[in-house]
């Protein structure tokens, strides 16, 4: 049972941790687009979104891998 919840857990945070990278590769293009107007803000929040996103993926990814043997 609670692997199951963990294994569910894990997919619907690794799913958000790819949305994010989606929208800093598009946060990141817009801003390339516009000659970066902005300076580099905008570029750092988009490289950042995207790293974001990586790190949120590869912590659900070690969340699922987690031992829940004990609790059956």
């Amino acid at each position: 049972m609670l692997g199951e919840v963990m294994n569910l857990i894990s997919q619907g945070v690794t799913f958000l941790g790819g949305v994010l990278i989606v929208f800093g590769l598009v946060n990141l293009g817009m801003t390339v687009k516009d000659g970066m107007q902005g300076g580099g803000g905008q570029l750092a929040g988009a490289i950042a979104m995207i790293v974001g996103g990586g790190i949120v993926i590869g912590a659900a990814i070690y969340f699922g891998t987690l031992d829940t043997s004990f609790a059956s």
